[in-house]
């Protein structure tokens, strides 16, 4: 299988002119200080450059990526790298999809549909019985006890409204809290893949030409 078709999701890739005089063990000094950050390793060799990183601190300016390759040929800097962090952030809407849809079924298995429509059906009955319906016992009625009263929901605070526990027990899976962590890791996928890209693009870039960031130049 070609994971070529697939594996941009968590590869980024890219291209860079350099200057045709400049070798490639110029260009690769020049972004050297990338690769002297903390448990990063790599290697030259010719005009490719290999590194792979591990337990990146939040300070490396390519913490987001483990691993990579960066080739110089014909005037050109081509750079293929890839993130676990951005895999990560696209396969999670898939689980918390799997994860919703597990509640709804075990809900639908434990409290089938027909099993819910006639206890409804049931509760409905019963609200209509008005306390004045209840038949009372004659001796209470003649030792003049009140009328006895419907009893209160499960759930019923009195006031119109569910107590906490009610609450809780009537609430049922749903789709909508999956849904949410959906969007939310998409939108995470999304903006880092764009974003981690033009950065690493922008710093390859200015380290080649020479000029530093901002905040980076000695």
């Amino acid at each position: 299988m070609n994971l070529r078709f697939i594996n941009w999701i968590w590869r980024v890739r890219g291209t860079l002119p350099i200057e045709p005089t400049q070798s490639a063990g110029e260009a690769f000094g020049k972004l050297d200080d990338l690769f002297q950050e903390k448990n990063t390793t790599y290697r030259i060799e010719g005009d490719t450059l290999s590194f792979a990183k591990r337990k990146q601190h939040p300070q490396d300016k390519m913490s987001v990526f483990d691993g990579g390759t960066l080739q110089i040929a014909g005037g050109v800097l081509r750079y293929d790298m890839m993130s676990r962090a951005l895999l990560a952030c696209f396969v999670a809407p898939l689980f918390f999809f799997a994860v919703g849809h597990v509640g709804v079924a075990v809900d639908k298995w434990r409290n089938p549909p027909a099993v819910v429509k006639a206890k409804a059906e049931a509760e409905k009955k019963r609200s209509k019985i008005k306390p004045e319906d209840v038949p009372m016992n004659t001796i209470d009625h003649l030792l003049g006890a009140p009328k006895p009263e419907k009893k209160k929901k499960k759930g019923d605070d009195g006031k119109g409204g569910n107590d906490e526990e009610g609450g809780k027990k009537s609430r049922k899976p749903s789709m909508t809290t999956a849904y949410v962590f959906m969007g939310i890791f998409f939108a995470l996928w999304i903006f880092g893949r764009i974003l981690e890209h033009r950065l690493i693009h922008f710093r390859f870039r200015d380290r080649l030409a020479g000029v530093g960031p901002i905040g980076e130049q000695g």
